[in-house]
């Protein structure tokens, strides 16, 4: 069990590192960028690239089987860096002496791709070292404090706070080529299907219920996007606390659901969001209610994990895929709607969603029992 704490501990370092890297490297193309009006393409290209590729890298991955200490696993995580390391490069070079249109394009084409493959094949590992949903939430929960501390640094002015982090933005590819060969070479017991599966009673309920996780999915990505406490949000230190919160509730959900199951989760979330929603925008509650919504994180992806046994890599892409459709509506649909009814109403919805999934389940196995 060591062995898979410490690897956990490299892929989470790595998480914050990817993300990071990836975050900083097309603000600051944002930031000094000759080319406006182009702006909003390359962040669509490199969102695309990102998420809706992981599905596929997914079941590349799922094609190989744990044994060597996962070594194939890590191989395509290595290649991931690798790939991540050159768009670093390209970005630093898009900044310092070209800024064209080609490169600011191939700087978010690969950084794209080295983010989706990244996800896959550090997701699977983390989902594979354990039985418990709490490595998977603590490994994505790392993501939301490398955007944040990018953000932050774009926020934060030429002060001390930002000339740090870009300090540490050029020193990320050391930090990643050591955390990348220390979890290369890290051992740990991979644990296959020793996670019990959702059994559901027909393709047909089968169905059902992963469209509703993937629904659940986009609706949290949706409310990320269309939320109303973002338009006041202009100081480093309220985005650094969103990200803060936003990586607690991740991490806190997959403990709350290894602890107290998922039905004590979803109730704890759905109540919490709920009525904090309503709120909004009122100092401390919105960090609150970040922190609540994102409980239900580690269920939706651990049910994915069990609908898909042994197929983790696809488990996580989907997840990572179904964010997309929800950061479009949110981002267009901004501006409109009452948002004082529609939050609260959406994030009733997506708890009693994910209820119907673990009630759908839950029928299945006590019917097979009583055959």
């Amino acid at each position: 069990m060591k062995k898979n704490v410490k690897n956990l501990i490299f892929l989470c370092i790595l998480h914050f590192s990817v993300d990071f890297v990836c975050a900083s490297s097309l603000m600051f193309i944002y930031d000094r960028s000759t080319f406006p009006d182009l702006l909003p393409y390359v962040f669509l290209i490199y969102n695309c690239l990102a998420f809706l590729l992981q599905p596929i890298f997914g079941l590349l991955i799922d094609r190989f089987d744990g044994s060597n200490n996962g070594r194939m696993y890590k191989a395509f995580l290595l290649i991931s860096l690798g790939s991540l390391l050159i768009g670093w490069v390209l970005s630093v070079f898009t900044l310092t002496t070209v800024s064209s249109i080609f490169m600011m394009l191939a700087s978010s084409i690969v950084l794209g791709l080295s983010n989706a493959l990244f996800h896959v094949a550090g997701g699977k590992q983390s989902l594979m070292i354990s039985n418990k949903a709490t490595p998977g939430g603590l490994f994505v929960s790392t993501g939301a404090l490398g955007i944040g501390l990018a953000s932050v640094m774009f926020t934060a002015g030429y002060g001390s706070i930002s000339i740090f982090i870009q300090y540490l933005y050029f020193a990320m590819p050391t930090i990643i080529l050591v955390f990348g060969l220390l979890s290369f070479f890290s051992k740990f017991e991979v644990v296959k299907g020793e996670y019990e599966p959702y059994s559901f009673k027909s393709i047909k309920w089968f169905t059902i219920a992963v469209l509703l996780l993937c629904v659940a999915i986009a609706v949290r990505s949706f409310l990320g996007f269309y939320n109303k406490m973002s338009e006041g949000i202009v100081d480093w230190v309220s985005i650094f606390l969103l990200s803060v919160s936003a990586f607690m509730g991740k991490a806190i959900g997959g403990i709350l659901l290894d602890l107290g199951g998922p039905f004590f989760t979803i109730g704890v979330s759905t109540i919490l969001s709920t009525v904090l929603s309503i709120f909004l925008s009122h100092s401390y509650v919105d960090y609150i209610y970040i922190l609540s919504f994102n409980l239900l994180m580690p269920v939706t992806l651990d049910a994915l994990r069990r609908c898909f046994p042994n197929k983790e890599g696809f488990a996580f892409g989907l997840a990572a895929a179904f964010l997309i459709p929800g950061y479009l509506l949110g981002s267009i649909l901004k501006p409109y709607g009452p948002k004082e009814i529609i939050i609260p109403i959406v994030c009733f919805i997506t708890g009693a969603m994910l209820i119907f999934v673990y009630l759908i389940n839950k029928k299945a196995v006590i019917n097979e029992r009583d055959n």
